[in-house]
């Protein structure tokens, strides 16, 4: 039955490409994935067993699940909802899910009872109410099983699903999050939902209302990681751009969550262990920490160690001050005027801020707009949006106002964060080397990989972020100073001096 609906997809996808040269075939759950996931629910130990896919496409995923219930030989009936509203995929829906009813039936004596719904299916969940702050269905029916791969669209706020879900957003959301949320909402007592969803959503700090809302009705119970193959022995393996999640409606969450990966789009396991809920949905937002593997183990317990977060020393990071299109007529390429340096993400070389720097232009703004200006102090730079080019998520420069002595305020680019003291005191040369020790290692690089999916750095995470005392900040810092050394391998060899030394 699986076989059967991929084969007819790909004769839909290849004559969309001839006819229409339209590139549908990023739409569909392959082959494979679609098994791996069926095969992820526990069958329900009854005859009569109801699914939802809540965005069926041309019935792939339904397809999996059905063959499933069929072969498992306790069920002996399928009732099916499916909700599209695309017409290069309805015919192809229906056709095949007529064409899987009759070969359940001729091959396992199981009846299949299908309803394709021709609608919105966020919308038909009906407005919010008084009873339900999130997502309220109206007539609601609850399902055994949900298996979805939801349409990707950015949804901005004139759109009517997010007036549906308004409560449920913090800005432009992805429509999927919304599938997911409404899905896990449709779940009979012990229905579970199998779903793929991009890796961002495990820590996306705007997503945590959907994961909360989520989790409180349906807790997690799996979590299936594609992993990138490492290029050398250096790199660790990256989680590819989707996951699949595994949620169940239950009274209480479970002990423990099944953490399990593969490489690329293949499903053969290279890893499979079982960690506490708690050490996986965290916090108040249930953001997930997914770990890949031993290595990853590694890194938690040797960063839980530091005593000290960003927020309790002190300080803090903020997001750089000056968005050049918003400010246009205020950017200048030569001093004059009175204008402040702007220092821009490209100024960054070398573990150091170079201002002036030739290949960068706009690199003067005019003072007019208090909000876009700061006092010339130490700060540690990180770009906000790394560059396809560098190699790292944590690319930091260390700026030390004595650089532009006669500069009493400079601006941020927008898409530098950067480091300083909330109190608006000024760090000293030590404190701000020892941070660039920290951030630059790859330690900390590959933490920031296991705790954040997203490609821009986020203020918000990490305000709590395990850092080294003030002590032991300071010596890093003061011996760098002295090595003058600022590649991430130095950095490397002063923090594991410092972690041998005991002294954090």
């Amino acid at each position: 039955m699986l076989s059967l609906a991929v084969r007819n997809t790909k004769k839909l996808v290849r004559n969309k490409v001839k006819e229409e040269n339209v590139r549908l075939g990023r739409y569909f759950t392959k082959k494979e994935q679609a098994a791996f996931m069926a095969d992820m629910l526990s069958l329900p130990e009854k005859e009569r067993v109801t699914v939802l896919d809540p965005g069926a496409g041309t019935g792939i995923l339904s397809a999996a699940v059905i063959e499933r219930l069929a072969k498992g030989g306790k069920t002996k009936e399928i009732v099916l909802d499916c909700y599209e509203t695309s017409a290069d995929f309805l015919p192809m829906l229906k056709d095949n899910l007529e064409r899987i009813r009759k070969k359940c039936y001729h091959d396992y004596k199981v009846r299949v009872y299908y309803t394709v719904k021709e609608e919105n299916y966020i919308l038909a969940q009906g407005k919010m109410t008084p009873d339900d702050p999130h997502v309220a269905m109206l007539d609601k029916t609850y399902y055994d099983l949900v298996v979805m791969n939801a349409p990707r669209e950015l949804m901005k706020s004139d759109r009517q699903e997010y007036a549906v879900c308004r409560r449920l957003c913090s800005g432009e959301t992805d429509l999927c999050y919304l599938f997911a949320a409404a899905a896990a909402a449709s779940l009979a007592p012990n229905g579970e939902a199998v779903m793929l969803l991009p890796v961002v959503f495990s820590t996306g700090a705007y997503l945590g209302k959907i994961r909360n809302y989520m989790f409180e009705r349906a807790p997690l119970s799996r979590v299936h990681l594609f992993l990138n193959r490492a290029q050398s022995e250096r790199q660790t393996d990256d989680a590819r751009k989707n996951m699949i999640l595994l949620v169940k409606n239950t009274d209480e969450n479970p002990a423990t969550i099944r953490l399990t990966a593969s490489y690329g789009e293949e499903v053969a396991l290279c890893d499979d262990r079982e960690r506490e809920y708690g050490d996986v949905v965290r916090g108040e937002e249930k953001s997930l920490l997914l770990l890949k593997g031993e290595d990853d183990e590694a890194v938690m317990q040797t960063i839980a160690a530091f005593p000290c977060t960003l927020s309790s020393l002190g300080l803090r990071m903020k997001t750089g001050l000056t968005l050049e299109s918003r400010h246009p007529n205020l950017l200048r390429s030569e001093p004059g005027d009175g204008a402040i340096p702007l220092i821009h993400p490209n100024s960054i070389q070398l573990g150091q801020v170079a201002f002036p720097h030739p290949a960068v232009k706009n690199q003067y703004l005019l003072p007019e707009v208090p909000s876009l200006m700061q006092k010339n102090k130490n700060m540690l730079f990180i770009k906000r949006v790394p560059a396809k080019s560098d190699k790292k998520a944590l690319f930091c420069g260390v700026y030390l106002a004595s650089n532009l002595p006669k500069a009493r305020y400079i601006s941020t680019h927008n898409k530098l964060n950067y480091i300083d003291y909330a109190d608006d005191r000024e760090m000293d040369f030590n404190m701000v080397y020892g941070l660039y020790v920290v951030l630059n290692s790859s330690l900390y690089g590959k933490y920031y990989q296991i705790i954040s999916k997203s490609k821009q750095i986020n203020t918000t995470e990490f305000a709590d972020m395990p850092l080294p005392s003030v002590n032991a900040l300071r010596a890093m810092g003061a011996k760098l100073i002295m090595s003058r050394i600022f590649s991430e391998k130095s950095c490397d060899a002063l923090l594991t001096a410092q972690i041998k030394s005991g002294k954090l």
